[in-house]
């Protein structure tokens, strides 16, 4: 009697358990915790801020062009500054890419680095400097090259 007692509590406590969900053989009624798979997950938001001038005199430069080409993957991505000099573009975790900031004007930017996290990068772009001295030995070598086609 004692063992008839104990095998129905079994039964009932594996048909209790069977119908809360704990234990199952179908794959629909299993609870596994769901996965957040989104493409966002393998991808940091790096952010660059693009500007020009030093110090307090600093400002933002605005519709930049940066490229970002991957150098250890095939993603690459672009994007163009916004009106407070910032740039956030989605790159992969642990991979390394080259960043190319292009302005005119301006000297050109090429960056390499490895993607950590959520990173900022800043960069105070310097303007070409076009001198007076410069303009002047241009126009002197375009006259000698006249003068010497003439003899």
């Amino acid at each position: 009697m004692v063992k008839m007692a104990v095998v129905l509590v079994a039964v009932f406590s594996l048909i209790i358990a069977v119908n809360a969900g704990y234990v199952s053989d179908s794959p629909t009624s299993q609870k596994t915790p769901e996965m957040n798979t989104t493409q966002t997950d393998f991808y940091a938001n790096v952010t660059f801020n693009v500007f020009e001038g030093d110090g307090c005199g600093c400002v933002p430069l605005r519709s930049v062009p940066l490229n970002a080409t991957g150098r250890d993957t095939d993603h690459s991505t672009s994007g163009l500054t916004d009106d407070e000099g910032q740039c956030v573009l989605q790159l992969e975790y642990d991979k390394t890419y080259r960043i190319s900031i292009i302005e005119a004007d301006h000297e050109s930017v090429l960056f390499d680095f490895v993607v950590i996290d959520d990173q900022v990068f800043s960069f105070h772009m310097k303007e070409v400097e076009t001198s007076s001295v410069a303009h002047f030995f241009r126009i002197q070598m375009i006259l000698q090259k006249l003068l010497s086609l003439k003899h």
